[in-house]
């Protein structure tokens, strides 16, 4: 049995959206990102939010979205890149379903926050993202799932995401 929710949790740039879309295709069921809840709720951008309110503004919204979609109906979340980082938020998570960290490479993550708009090639803030990216490395590690993105494709991703989770009720079960 898959749990109501999956949590993806993961650096900026890992293919976390396009991995969940696969994901909520396949259980039927709705897809949330909680950036974009925060957003909603909040009627700007995350970039508006952090002008506004900072970086402490914008985190406690993201609790509160985290919140709301962790007592809703089932569904797959994808979370920003410091949610899981939060104490409280990893165990909203524990409580609600089961968190699987996206875990793909510097280089991948760097390739998709370029793709995104949020960096700049040859930028000074990659040396920030790359020191970011390694000090936030053992916090996803501690999610109840981590898949290796290895460049694979988002459909491939899923399917190993779920024959993980089958595999996982499996062994609780014997």
């Amino acid at each position: 049995m898959i749990p109501d929710r999956l949590f993806l949790v993961g650096f900026l740039g890992a293919p976390k959206h396009s991995i969940g879309k696969a994901l909520a295709t396949r259980l039927r069921r709705p897809l949330f990102d909680t950036e974009e809840v925060v957003e909603s709720g909040a009627k700007m951008s995350t970039q508006e939010i952090y002008k506004k309110e900072g970086e402490g503004g914008f985190r406690q919204r993201e609790r509160r979205a985290l919140v709301a979609v962790a007592t809703g109906p089932p569904a797959v979340v994808v979370t920003g890149a410091g949610t899981f980082v939060d104490r409280g938020n990893r165990r909203t998570m524990q409580l609600a379903g089961i968190s699987v960290h996206v875990d793909a490479s510097l280089e991948e993550c760097l390739d998709g926050a370029l793709d995104l708009g949020m960096l700049r090639p040859d930028d000074e803030n990659n040396e920030r993202f790359s020191a970011l990216y390694e000090l936030r490395r053992p916090e996803y590690e501690k999610a109840d799932v981590v898949v290796e993105t290895m460049s694979r494709d988002a459909e491939s991703i899923a399917d190993d995401i779920l024959q993980r989770l089958e595999d996982r009720v499996w062994s609780e079960n014997l």
